[in-house]
């Protein structure tokens, strides 16, 4: 029972790399940067697509995170108002909504569902 038991381990592990085979095939493989997204003057922590799959945010330990429009390649908006080095970034799933979270002990929910008005609240509680 042991042998059986080890067959269908490796034909199950035979059968993924097949899947994904087949998977990659559907797609177009990137090679090479379409672009180069450059603005931030520290590391580069952390990266989400907005909704729609035109603009992607960036965090960064420079304590900004930047909006930009990866058709365009331009700097949209920076993020500012962290007090120290950026931790994480994300987006909402259908909504054009961002947290970043930074070690200031703080995370910011940034809005952009009206194009005209461009908030932020801020939300404080942790300790570290």
């Amino acid at each position: 029972q042991q042998m059986s038991g080890e067959d269908e381990v490796e034909f199950s592990d035979k059968d993924e790399p097949d899947g994904d085979g087949d998977g990659s095939s559907d797609c177009p493989t990137v090679r090479a940067p379409l672009t180069s997204l450059k603005s931030h003057q520290g590391v580069v922590i952390a990266a989400d697509w907005l909704v729609g799959g035109k603009q992607a945010v960036t965090a960064s330990w420079d304590r900004t995170a930047n909006l930009y429009d990866v058709e365009t390649s331009e700097l949209v908006h920076s993020l500012t108002g962290h007090d120290q080095e950026l931790t994480h970034c994300c987006t909402h799933p259908t909504q054009r909504l961002v947290v970043t979270s930074s070690r200031d002990t703080t995370f910011r929910l940034w809005d952009f569902r009206d194009p005209s008005i461009h908030s932020v609240n801020v939300f404080q509680g942790h300790t570290e």
